[in-house]
């Protein structure tokens, strides 16, 4: 897949954008502040319906403006498809395939597949679970848009049974006859989403585990694992997460039993996939806390890697479109050699650079330059 025209209206320091794309690699040059990295968010927001820098999206849409439009054409084998997302301040956002408007968001998610590696990566290994879960959720809704609606109806579930349990504190004698309803649906759909994300931990692992020894240059064991609340013993700690459907129902609803009564006094749900941890291991060690710069460095490209190659092996759209932004000014010059050697073969590899100077020296499908929202050649 490769991505042939984007056009934007009223995004980020982008008033007015028409722009067409070669396949091949390209890159994007211009000082900080000039539009670079809101050029690939947009593209990532087209495929994920997600910023990779922030939450939400008003914050997209220019200041002055009540709107912002995206749209962008990709090709595969011949085949061109059009997606467009119209992103309002004050109504309902719009969203299109083809020109004719969709009503839900999985009719156009995962239609243009994007893989973003950016400075923000280091936050996959050093900062929050959260940040983990989002990684994998968002991936998993790439390769099977349909999880969007899992994943969403497992939050409201979370927030009604959540509220529930937060009025029960200040009653006496609390009724609590609607909270097995919210548990089986709890139980239900954090079942689904668990044994997704365990399925994609599984496919990813081998291909960090390669990687990572390659950018790194180091034998070290590498382990990625999916650990839970649930299945848990009577202390907060967090056990491996076995891939059996029924097994892990019939653990979840055993443990919101027994956390039943701290739950009560705590006013929320202490078990579920919210409160799962991808646990990234380097030599038998919490990589969070004792990886180098380096090798975290390492271990953030290896996971987008292996998110590549399983979404090339998963997918019959082809490539999916490689957005690496600003990475070469962090990386060390042997990290940047050999990142090149595996994203130069993808059908089309975007390369932002503040400085021409610390781009690589590929042979350029085109080389553009961006400065105040206006691209050029």
């Amino acid at each position: 897949m490769w991505l042939r025209s984007l056009q934007l209206t009223g995004y980020r320091n982008y008033e007015q954008l028409s722009a067409e794309f070669p396949a091949g690699p390209v890159l994007i040059v211009g000082e900080n502040g000039e539009g670079k990295t809101n050029l690939v968010e947009a593209i990532g927001y087209l495929s994920t319906l997600e910023s990779h820098r922030v939450a939400g999206y008003q914050s997209l849409i220019q200041k002055n403006q009540s709107s912002s439009q995206l749209s962008a054409k990709v090709s595969h084998q011949g085949r061109d498809l059009m997606v467009g997302v119209e992103l309002n301040k004050d109504r309902p956002n719009r969203f299109f395939l083809n020109g004719s408007q969709r009503k839900k968001t999985s009719e156009i998610l995962g239609l243009i597949r994007t893989v973003t590696f950016a400075p923000e990566d280091l936050d996959l290994i050093r900062r929050d679970p959260s940040d983990r879960r989002a990684f994998v959720d968002s991936s998993l809704v790439q390769l099977k848009p349909r999880l969007a609606g899992v994943k969403s109806d497992y939050d409201r579930v979370l927030k009604q049974r959540n509220a529930l349990l937060k009025s029960a504190r200040s009653v006496k004698n609390p009724d609590l006859g609607t909270l097995d309803i919210w548990d089986d649906q709890l139980v239900a759909l954090g079942t689904e989403l668990t044994i997704e994300r365990l399925s994609l931990v599984a496919q990813l692992e081998p291909l960090l585990k390669d990687f990572y020894a390659k950018l790194s240059a180091s034998k070290e064991e590498v382990r990625l694992r999916l650990v839970s609340a649930v299945g848990a013993d009577e202390g907060e700690n967090f056990a491996d997460i076995e891939p059996d459907a029924k097994a892990y129902a019939n653990d979840f609803y055993q443990r919101l039993e027994t956390l039943r009564d701290r739950e009560l006094e705590r006013g929320i749900t202490l078990a579920g996939p919210h409160r799962d941890e991808l646990v990234i291991e380097k030599a038998g060690l919490l990589a969070k806390s004792h990886a180098s710069q380096g090798e975290a460095w390492s271990l953030a490209l290896g996971l987008k890697l292996a998110l590549g190659s399983v979404s090339r092996k998963n997918s019959d759209l082809g490539d999916p479109i490689l957005l690496l932004d600003d990475v070469f000014a962090v990386l060390d010059k042997g990290r940047r050699q050999r990142l090149l050697e595996f994203v130069t073969d993808y059908e089309q590899v975007f390369i932002t650079a503040a400085d021409q100077a610390m781009a690589p020296q590929l042979d350029w499908a085109a080389e553009l330059s961006v400065s105040k929202g206006v691209i050029g050649a």
